[in-house]
């Protein structure tokens, strides 16, 4: 087998690896954020609210919660961590997708389409089990961060 061959090989296999820490690293910090223990704990005193009470905390509204982070929000530190942690998270899902999936997905379009329905999905899911807040907002952010990975993608590849 040539050299180039082999090197070609393991490159693949070490980047789908990367991926897969990637994304249970990703699913970890959307959805289980919070100690097992403290979850154990809410199960068993009863303490999950009912779906209707969750939708209510829930954010549709479009950059409703960007604007409060941006403007209305002192506490600098934490905006910069809820804005930018959001976008951070999704940047290696951007640059990651069109490198193991080069059929498939290989355009910005194809990126921010899958972004959104990574993040669509963990938003929905933190909604319908508890484990966090629905914010359609993260999903801009998310796919905000997808792009820009997607684009150092593309810087890297020509």
């Amino acid at each position: 087998m040539n050299y180039t061959v082999t090197e070609n090989r393991k490159m693949k296999i070490g980047i789908r690896i990367l991926f897969c820490i990637y994304f249970i690293f990703l699913i970890k910090v959307i959805l289980f954020k919070y100690p097992i223990n403290i979850a154990i704990s809410a199960l068993k005193a009863g303490e999950i609210p009912p779906l209707a009470v969750r939708l209510e905390s829930a954010n549709f509204i479009p950059t409703k919660t960007i604007f409060r982070f941006m403007v209305i929000s002192k506490n600098l530190r934490v905006s910069a961590e809820n804005l930018l942690g959001n976008i951070a998270i999704f940047a290696p899902l951007g640059f990651l997708l069109p490198v193991i999936l080069k059929r498939k997905i290989h355009s910005l379009k194809s990126v921010v389409t899958a972004s959104f329905f990574v993040s669509l999905a963990m938003e929905t899911a933190q909604l319908l089990f508890n484990l966090g807040i629905f914010d359609v907002d993260d999903i801009l952010l998310n796919m905000l961060g997808a792009i820009l990975g997607y684009a150092f993608y593309r810087l890297i590849k020509h």
